[in-house]
């Protein structure tokens, strides 16, 4: 469990618990992990279809929070076809041992290959991205 929780996966956590509320923002989304019951509200300013600005919400565990932060140092300046994109190659990460890391910043997550069960944790603020409605 250590392994687990190092200093890379804590520092992740600590970007999505400091982010702010937008007051700029033209999108929201909610997703929920009925599972274990981890909640991500994140809201959007898109630009020309470019994330400007980004927000996070977390209810949940230090894995939750940590994707959410990897979502919140990823998608300024993306689209969210190219958001989707990442997190297709990230999921896949986590799931095959013969996929490269596909963002510098989540090597830290690495420990959570080896526990299938988290890797909808890791990837819940990715999932947004499929459901950003216009405020």
């Amino acid at each position: 469990m250590e392994k687990l929780y190092q200093d890379g996966m804590l520092a992740l956590a600590k970007i999505a618990r400091n982010t702010q509320p937008l007051n700029s923002a033209t999108h929201i989304a909610e997703v929920n992990n009925p599972v274990c019951g981890d909640k991500v509200i994140a809201s959007i300013t898109l630009q020309d279809n470019v994330i400007a600005d980004a927000s996070v919400t977390t209810r949940g565990c230090a894995l939750c929070e940590a994707g959410a932060g990897l979502w919140i140092e990823t998608c300024s300046g993306r689209s969210l076809d190219e958001l989707d994109r990442i997190a297709d190659r990230l999921f896949a990460w986590l799931s095959e041992d013969d996929q490269p890391c596909p963002l510098e910043q989540a090597a830290p997550l690495a420990p959570v290959r080896a526990i299938k069960n988290r890797h909808q944790c890791v990837m819940l603020a990715f999932r947004t991205s499929s459901v950003f409605t216009a405020i």
